[in-house]
């Protein structure tokens, strides 16, 4: 199987002759060209998400926006809707009122409310059932990222209590893997980071220097990695994003143990 996750970077045309606008064609190949199973999104706006739409119809999109309106930036789940079944969906505010849209930590946290998407897929030929969360943590407040990686894993130990299965996480986190708040995913004993090897993801159309490595791809310990690298390509002058996606193909032995 193989899994990715891809900060899309959203449409403002801040970004000149990178907007998403100039790009989509050049990101959608690539996305078919890779063919993989599962993508979690950062970044997507409903505009954004209806052209993908319209360009990858055999992929599934899930998810709710962060916005008071359930609108805004999406940390949306695609699936290849022919090969998955979606059996459970949620999506979660990353604050201390996860069901109120719109909501935020607060404290040194930035103006944006942040969230997470979760779903439980089932192979169409009745394999091994599996769990995908993706998020997308502030940009701005350690103490905020602390809060909301702690969330995701309540939710994860709670999802996992109540039915155990092979898990990825996928996401930007926006922090360094040396970060105190990435501690709390890497001293979590039935998570690893299958993108650890990589270099840095964000590099802001070639500007940043030195790269950050702030996207990742944690799995329960019952998925094997066969491989994993991050996709920095081009077209002419155009980037896929201002973030390089990672692409790992990945075995899952069975269902997890509750956790």
């Amino acid at each position: 199987m193989r899994i990715m996750t891809f900060n899309v970077r959203c449409q403002t045309e801040n970004d000149g002759t990178q907007q998403f606008i100039y790009r989509v064609d050049f990101l959608c190949d690539t996305i078919e060209r890779l063919h993989p199973d599962v993508i979690g999104l950062q970044e997507i706006r409903p505009a954004m998400r209806r052209m993908m739409i319209q360009r990858l119809p055999a992929y599934a999109f899930v998810g709710g926006g962060r916005a008071a309106d359930r609108l805004g930036e999406i940390p949306c789940i695609a699936f290849r809707q022919e090969n998955y079944l979606l059996e459970h969906l949620e999506t979660e505010i990353l604050s201390l009122y996860p069901h109120v849209p719109g909501s935020r930590y607060g404290l040194d946290q930035s103006s944006c409310p942040r969230a997470m998407v979760s779903c439980d897929l089932m192979p169409a030929d009745g394999g091994t059932p599996f769990r995908v969360m993706n998020i997308h943590t502030d940009h701005v407040g350690v103490r905020a990222r602390e809060l909301e990686i702690a969330q995701l894993l309540r939710s994860w130990h709670m999802q996992q209590a109540l039915r155990p299965m092979p898990t990825f996480i996928l996401g930007d986190l926006n922090a360094l893997p040396d970060s105190p708040e990435m501690q709390l995913l890497y001293e979590e004993p039935h998570l690893k980071d299958l993108s650890q090897a990589l270099p840095g993801t964000f590099h802001g159309y070639d500007k940043a220097d030195p790269r950050e490595k702030i996207d990742y791809i944690f799995a329960s310990d019952d998925v094997r990695v066969h491989t994993v690298r991050a996709i920095h390509e081009k077209r002419g002058d155009l980037f896929l994003s201002d973030h390089d996606p990672i692409l790992a193909d990945v075995e899952m032995s069975g269902a997890s143990e509750a956790v």
